[in-house]
């Protein structure tokens, strides 16, 4: 086998992708597992399956790694969409997680993995047949707030 062959030959291992969307409001994580047909565990959790596309992080040096999820509304949306409501009612600004794996032969160990955040604008989508979730990397200097200063902490903005 030369060079060429080996890094264009597909492993023969099993590989298998799993979401899970947690968030301190929802009941439980919501775990997916991509183009199963019945339930996997993989890392000791119980993952639903659901046929979906993944547009995987780019691992460039430089890039921001950003992740997108398409799945049809009527195998999970209607659950998502209710979890999403928990958050609403909650009244919670924290954001959803998102945790990529990817799952190699082995389901108890992931050989890669991700762990991303839904924008709170725009990272959610529902179209009429697909729910689409887009997911980057949570960097606080792009936050548009910055932190409250109190003048008993800091004495330099006490007034004289």
């Amino acid at each position: 086998m030369d060079k060429r062959e080996f890094y264009s030959t597909k492993s023969k291992r099993a590989e298998y992708l799993a979401v899970v969307f947690e968030h301190p409001a929802f009941e439980e994580p919501l775990r997916l597992v991509a183009n199963q047909f019945a339930e996997l565990t993989l890392g000791g959790f119980v993952h639903i399956p659901c046929p979906m596309q993944v547009k995987e992080p780019e691992q460039a040096s430089g890039a921001q790694p950003k992740l997108t999820v398409s799945f049809p509304r009527q195998v999970v949306g209607r659950e998502f969409k209710r979890q999403l409501r928990l958050v609403t009612d909650s009244g919670s600004r924290d954001p959803i997680t998102v945790t990529y794996s990817v799952y190699m032969g082995d389901t108890d160990v992931p050989e890669r993995l991700w762990r991303l955040f839904v924008s709170d604008s725009g990272g959610i989508t529902f179209g009429n047949e697909t729910v689409q979730v887009t997911a980057s990397d949570d960097n606080p200097m792009r936050r548009t707030a910055g932190p409250i200063y109190d003048p008993g902490v800091f004495t330099g903005l006490i007034l004289i």
